[in-house]
């Protein structure tokens, strides 16, 4: 029952459209109709500015990481087998609520802020790790979903390394799959070679 109300709040929390708001309030636009039309940190870096897109990101981070790290400190005593997966399956209700959001019609962002943000909170070595492969990935390519999907398809491995349960790891595969759906549009820009840089 109560790994149930964390899914509720999660999702709820995740759901909530900052870049949109944001956008709305700032310059009285629709981001989804800016930009690359989508409702995240990085359109709203393009549409809204350094100073805008990186409050977005901020708060789009945090409502990954609060509902976890709220999640774990609840947890009674050791944490046994399954803890892991449980905590995240907390942040991948918060991801789907920002990929999935009902303000918006159920669409939403890409979910890769959110992410990084239940990542903090689940591992901050992990986080740590897959933060530098980003930031490596970026500097060489200029380009946030590359580096995205790199620092994503790394949290696998990287896992057997930090010794985490079996069952995390195969909620990261999936956790790959999913930001590689969201993502689906940039890689056919990037197949093609038109795929923005910042």
């Amino acid at each position: 029952m109560r790994i149930a109300v964390f899914w509720f709040f999660a999702f709820a929390l995740g759901s909530l459209p900052t870049a949109y708001w944001f956008a709305k309030r700032l310059k009285g636009v629709d981001i989804r109709t800016q930009g690359s039309g989508n409702v995240g940190a990085t359109n709203a870096f393009r549409v809204l500015g350094k100073g805008p897109g990186l409050l977005v990101f901020a708060l789009d981070f945090m409502k990954g990481w609060l509902p976890v790290f709220l999640f774990l400190n609840a947890q009674k005593g050791p944490s046994g087998t399954g803890a892991e997966t449980a905590a995240l399956g907390v942040g991948i209700a918060a991801m789907l609520g920002h990929i999935f959001t009902p303000f918006l019609g159920f669409k939403g962002g890409k979910g890769v802020a959110t992410g990084a943000g239940v990542l903090l909170a689940f591992s901050p070595g992990l986080w740590a790790l897959s933060l530098a492969i980003w930031g490596l990935i970026f500097w060489l390519t200029r380009t946030v979903s590359l580096a995205s999907l790199g620092a994503i398809v790394s949290l696998a491995p990287l896992s057997f390394f930090f010794k985490k349960e079996y069952s995390t790891v195969s909620v990261f595969g999936i956790l790959f799959l999913l930001v590689l759906w969201t993502h689906r549009e940039n890689l056919k820009r990037l197949y093609l070679g038109v795929e923005r840089k910042l």
